[in-house]
């Protein structure tokens, strides 16, 4: 498995996608510094566009170098076709821990240099989260772009995490998305709704009670989620 993982480094020297990673939370971080957002601005900008956009884009790019060769690499190596499925999306689990903690640190710099709003405690749990609930996003986003493009891939998770946004306190059958997740915990974690206005005293969403719950549920999803597509991917390598 680490073979594999140093593999899919290896393969990634000469593409976007380590730029990519380091680029993409600074962006969000100086676009909202620069419309005076701040702290609670650029975590909104980073959990409901940037984050969900870069990671699928980054999965996409995993599938989409194999598929340049037709597959020729994963066939030609000696390992179980689910394990090198595994091993992608640790790759790029990685590579989502890594950006996250770019981000984090962005986020205290602002903190640093203008008003802080968000502390450090809550900065680094409110990524601790981000990063353990959009990790279900890596294999959706991976099969996607086998199924059929990047496009795609990039176009369905935006569009879901958009929806989970602007409906992460429903009642309705949303609420069973994982897409919601992420927006629904940071207003008991950063005290900030999705729409950057801080949560009003005593709104039910200070309630932190579900933080654990949710998080788990997150984590099943991707476990599960994981566990279906390496045994797909496994299914299609060999027919």
């Amino acid at each position: 498995m680490i073979d594999i993982i140093k593999a899919e480094f290896q393969k990634s020297k000469r593409t976007s996608t380590n730029k990519f990673i380091v680029i993409t939370p600074v962006i969000a971080i100086l676009l909202s510094f620069s419309w005076g957002g701040g702290q609670n601005g650029a975590y909104n900008w980073w959990y409901a566009m940037f984050l969900p956009g870069m990671l699928a884009i980054i999965s996409a790019q995993v599938i989409t170098r194999e598929r340049d060769l037709s597959y020729k690499g994963v066939l030609l190596y000696p390992q179980d076709k689910g394990i090198i499925w595994l091993g992608k999306i640790l790759y790029v689990s990685i590579l989502l821990l890594l950006t996250s903690l770019i981000f984090m640190a962005g986020i205290y710099g602002v903190g640093l240099v203008s008003e802080s709003t968000i502390s450090l405690k809550a900065n680094i749990l409110a990524s601790i989260i981000l990063v353990l609930t959009f990790l279900f996003n890596i294999p959706i986003s991976m099969f996607l772009t086998v199924q059929f493009n990047m496009f795609v891939s990039v176009l369905f998770n935006i569009a879901m995490t958009i929806i989970g946004v602007v409906s992460f306190d429903t009642n309705s059958i949303l609420k069973f998305s994982p897409y919601r997740i992420s927006s629904a915990l940071m207003a008991p974690v950063l005290h900030i709704l999705p729409n950057g206005l801080p949560v009003p005293e005593n709104s039910p969403f200070l309630n932190g009670d579900m933080i654990i719950k949710d998080t788990i549920t997150a984590i099943i999803y991707f476990i599960i989620l994981t566990l279906l597509t390496t045994i797909w991917f496994r299914k299609k390598e060999v027919d």
